[in-house]
């Protein structure tokens, strides 16, 4: 917010463009090697029935400014505005003893708006819109995620019946199947043309499992342990595990608590949830790895979200 309202400051100024110019280079010189970023979804809608369900996100936008010394000094800015529109389905799998299998399928078709490249001083002086329609790549794709969830069946007696109370489940999911890339666009914000398309969803594959704490009166929670992004290009084992512990309350259906402590990619990550009635109110904090895949540099991220739940 510091950086945010200093940049404002000199926008909003009667300085002269040349005046503006040094303001920026100023500004952007006394925060060299700082990451500032930003998402913001401002709408989504999910239905969900037994066995299926829809989601429609209008707008997922997330900018991150990182300020560098290059020719001079630059702010290397990255946009993503996606969206998306998902169709789910799930069921168990027949005939499995000793367990349940269970298996999902989401396809998405996600529309995308992409833009990465410097902005120097010069540019934010000189443009009243920095970031303009016709420099954004844009395109759109259609793939799928697939999913497992396996609960295993434990004995009621012996070493493994300990681990009933904790009812452990295992869950495998490989995203972005096809991975064919945004090479068509429907020129939904870039109508002119363009050189390249936007960056592509990659496929990866994540693996978790999740552990019950015994229930006590109206109090319970989970450990939940998982590796993600298997399979990305800038996949790394300090990025990828992910280690989460959460408690909740429980008063009735529909007044509820819970709260979140955990680890992502080596950071901290905290949060908090109520849900009172069809209110419901989450606040978190995490950040990502920004630095290069031998020095890790932290983006903290504070996130809320509104939702009523009918």
């Amino acid at each position: 917010m510091d950086f945010y309202n200093e940049f404002s400051d000199i926008d909003k100024s009667n300085q002269t463009d040349q005046q503006k110019q040094q303001a920026y280079l100023e500004l952007i010189e006394k925060n060299y090697g700082e990451v500032y970023s930003m998402r913001i979804a401002p709408m989504e809608g999910f239905w969900v029935r037994p066995n299926w369900g829809i989601a429609l996100i209008p707008a997922d936008v997330s900018v991150e400014m990182a300020m560098h010394q290059q020719v001079g000094p630059t702010v290397n800015t990255t946009v993503y505005a996606d969206t998306t529109l998902a169709l789910s389905y799930a069921d168990d799998v027949k005939g499995v003893d000793h367990g349940r299998l269970s298996w999902g399928v989401t396809g998405k078709f996600v529309n995308r708006g992409f833009y990465s490249r410097p902005i120097s001083s010069t540019d934010f002086a000189n443009g009243d819109e920095i970031i303009k329609k016709e420099d954004m790549l844009e395109g759109y794709t259609i793939d799928a995620d697939i999913g497992f969830l396996w609960t295993p069946e434990l004995p009621d007696s012996g070493l493994w019946s300990v681990l009933r109370l904790a009812s452990p489940t295992v869950g495998l999911v490989v995203r972005n199947v096809a991975e064919t890339g945004f090479g068509s666009s429907l020129k939904l914000l870039n109508k002119e043309g363009q050189n390249g398309e936007p960056e592509k969803l990659y496929r990866v594959v994540d693996i978790g499992t999740r552990w019950e704490y015994p229930s006590m009166w109206i109090f319970g929670g989970r450990g939940v342990l998982d590796v993600r992004d298997l399979g990305h290009p800038d996949f790394n084992w300090r990025k990828g595990v992910h280690l989460g512990f959460e408690f909740d309350w429980t008063v009735s259906t529909w007044w509820k608590g819970h709260y979140r402590v955990g680890l992502k990619e080596s950071f901290w990550t905290a949060g908090i949830s109520a849900e009172l009635g069809i209110f419901n109110l989450d606040f978190a904090s995490y950040a990502d790895d920004v630095g290069t895949r031998n020095t890790p540099v932290e983006s903290r991220v504070y996130m809320t979200r509104l939702n009523l739940d009918f």
